[in-house]
């Protein structure tokens, strides 16, 4: 059974994030205010537990004490093709929209929004509201390759791109701190509510 169209993969900017981000070779994403995957991607979900170890002598064991559950990390692997102008204008669109939610707000001019604001939080949703629901993420990695044994696709003058390319997107969960205390409990997380609110 393939995704059904509204649980498809996406990560997009929050309501509150500046449109600036579109204004430029983004534009192809504002539709969605961020990526809505073409092909569905491979999604790693990672989560890690922190215990610190006790060593008492004259023990075989070590004995673990519970220190915190860090936010988990998601990995993304993802393909886009590029066969038509607007599937590499779209390809590009994705590849510089991950450069610009890398990088904070930085510059002697830069005014709006001012200097030394962070990158974005973003949400990212996958498969309903009971699995990956608005999920508060930073882009903590990218990276894909430009591969030589790919034929290139020409469009919008000289630019060109691979007609197929592969993206790896790490993702850690970002939550507010406030929201996080108010909001969630281990109790709700247990019966599966907390999903729908963002948590995992």
């Amino acid at each position: 059974m393939t995704v059904l169209s509204k649980n498809r993969v996406k990560l997009t900017l929050k309501r509150n994030a500046p449109a600036i981000y579109f204004n430029g070779p983004a534009a192809p994403l504002q539709v969605h205010r961020g990526i809505m995957f073409p092909i569905q991607p491979d999604i790693t979900y990672s989560q890690s537990v922190g215990y610190s170890p006790y060593d008492l002598t004259h023990t075989n064991y070590t004995y673990q004490a519970y220190r915190n559950t860090p936010s988990p990390d998601i990995q993304l692997t993802c393909q886009f093709a590029s066969v038509t102008d607007d599937e590499a204008r779209y390809t590009y669109a994705v590849l510089h929209f991950l450069r610009s939610v890398s990088k904070m707000f930085f510059g002697v001019n830069q005014n709006s929004p001012v200097a030394g604001t962070p990158p974005p939080v973003l949400n990212f949703s996958a498969f309903g509201q009971n699995q990956f629901n608005n999920v508060p993420v930073v882009v903590t990695q990218f990276s894909t390759t430009y591969d030589s044994n790919v034929d290139l696709k020409l469009f919008d003058g000289d630019t060109q791109i691979p007609v197929m390319m592969n993206m790896f997107v790490g993702l850690a969960v970002q939550q507010n701190p406030d929201r996080q205390k108010r909001e969630f409990t281990t109790n709700d997380f247990i019966s599966g509510k907390a999903y729908q609110n963002g948590f995992i």
